[in-house]
């Protein structure tokens, strides 16, 4: 796939999820620089590039910096991405095993959006021969929860799918034992996912439910700008003249959270980022 086909599809969401994101993106990145005539200058363009197609993605700029930091030349792009790759995997699978020990037997689980993370982590617990139940919600506007739905259908997980709108009355026709929610960043106070994902918060303190985030530390960010998507994802023949909203995440206070699981084991707060 071509740097600009990369791009469009992150922008279009035809690639989505941070790990998703922050893999392709970075291969992406590494490939235009190492096929380009100027390092410095090829780097620059094609990271902005990136970078402005999903603003609220630190992962995938926490990569493209690791590669820049690691190389000299052109031809280390390829390399120094790909070994990122690898550092991203082995922390997919350490995430996998951390969070399924949370998962016992006759559970009943609730997540929100769509998490590769969270899929892990529930394979590997069904793989242990764990027997529990997972709720999802839809996900509004673009339905990714539905994503989650099949795939934990197609693992032979026990999946009830809800709209957004009954998160309440979920937690008293299906009392949840624990969340498991994934994330796009994680900064110093809040970490951010799915909007729907800190009224799902919410609902859980009030009801006393542990609350877990699966992410690695290297989606930490210092920095970051809230996406805003596009009107027509709400409702694309809108009547004239009709105002529309559609925020893309939400800002969650790490108050509310129980453990991060990230590659460095259960935190209670992340930091820094250990890429």
């Amino acid at each position: 796939m071509s740097f600009e086909k990369v791009v469009e599809g992150i922008k279009k969401l035809k690639i989505q999820g941070a790990t998703a994101v922050a893999k392709k993106g970075v291969l992406a990145f590494a490939d235009y620089v190492s096929k380009g005539r100027n390092m410095k200058k090829d780097s620059a363009f094609a990271k902005k590039k990136l970078m402005n197609a999903r603003p609220t993605e630190p992962m995938l700029v926490n990569a493209m910096n690791y590669v820049i930091k690691h190389s000299k030349k052109p031809d280390d792009y390829l390399k120094y991405a790909e070994d990122f790759i690898k550092k991203k995997e082995e922390s997919e699978e350490i995430i996998a095993e951390e969070g399924a020990k949370l998962i016992k037997n006759g559970m009943n689980v609730y997540t929100h959006c769509h998490s590769s993370s969270v899929i892990r982590v529930l394979k590997k617990a069904k793989e242990q021969g764990k027997k529990f139940s997972v709720v999802c919600f839809e996900t509004r506007p673009l339905y990714q929860g539905r994503i989650t739905a099949k795939q934990l259908v197609d693992l032979g997980i026990r999946t009830t799918l809800t709209v957004d709108s009954a998160m309440t009355e979920a937690f008293e026709v299906f009392p949840p034992d624990l969340i498991l929610v994934g994330c796009d960043a994680i900064t110093k106070t809040f970490f951010v996912n799915k909007i729907g994902t800190d009224t799902l918060a919410h609902i859980a303190a009030k009801y006393k439910v542990p609350f877990y985030v699966c992410g690695e530390t290297f989606k930490y960010t210092n920095s970051l700008i809230i996406e805003q998507r596009s009107d027509d994802e709400v409702w694309p023949n809108r009547p004239k003249k009709l105002n529309i909203w559609n925020p893309a995440f939400d800002t969650i206070a790490s108050k509310h959270v129980t453990r991060f699981i990230t590659e460095k084991g259960l935190l209670k707060r992340v930091t820094c980022s250990k890429l």
